[in-house]
This record gives C-alpha cells, structure tokens and sequence, in this order.
C-alpha cells in the first residue's frame, strides 16, 4: 500500500506535466493507494488513517509512503501521522519523495526500483505473514 499525498491525486495545475505519473507506477508495481487530505487540520482523519495502515501492516502488507518536494512537509502529514502509527505499533514506512522539475522518466523509474525492492522489515514478516 502506498501512502499519497492528495496532491499527487488530484495535481493543481502548476504541477501538472511536472512530475511523474505516480499512480501508473503504483498500480504497475502492484501497489494500493491511501490518499492523504490537503494540507490542514485533519486530526481525526489522520487517526482514521493511522488505523487503516495498522490494519494493513499487521495484515503483511509492505506499505510506503510517497510525498513531494515541493509540499510542505512532502504533503505527508508526517508530524502528526508518524506519532498516531508508532501508537499503533506500526513501524514507520520508508519515505520516497518524488522532485518535480527533473527528468519524469527517471523519477518514475527511481520510484519503481524502490516499490519493487520493497517489502515490510524482517520481523514484521515473520509476525504478520503465514
């Protein structure tokens, strides 16, 4: 599952063409979608969030978490989801941030070596995985 920013889903116009097609390399990679909020005060939402990535990862799911360099924060919502997962004994996804700007078709492909070499740390395979 792969954490988005809703920025990625739904791209302003001042993005648009600038960055990779992020949601053609999740699904071509195998990859789910948990769309994050816009930017704001979201804390219930959030928890919500936190709940359904727990769900995943101690269902075996590899879960990552996409943002983007030019979002505050990624557009990840990083200061207050990291602490709602770690209270859910959810061990912190790996963050990929996607540059627009660059070369779209290198990023794209950076962003798919890393959902293909991917999987959930060790020991939380061996608890959550048959």
């Amino acid at each position: 599952m792969a954490l988005v920013p809703d920025v990625l889903i739904n791209p302003p116009l001042r993005t648009r063409g600038a960055l990779p097609d992020v949601l053609a390399v999740l699904e071509a990679s195998g990859y789910g979608v948990v769309q994050l909020p816009p930017p704001g005060e979201h804390r219930l939402l959030l928890a919500v969030i936190a709940d359904q990535l727990a769900e995943y990862s101690h269902h075996g799911y590899a879960v990552v978490a996409i943002g983007v360099r030019e979002e505050p924060g990624g557009g990840l919502h990083w200061r207050r989801l990291a602490p709602l997962l770690r209270h859910r004994g959810v061990a912190l996804p790996p963050r990929h941030i996607v540059r627009s700007g660059t070369n779209i078709a290198s990023e794209a492909q950076r962003l798919a070596a890393l959902l293909a070499s991917y999987d959930l740390p060790e020991n939380e395979r061996r608890l959550w995985r048959v």
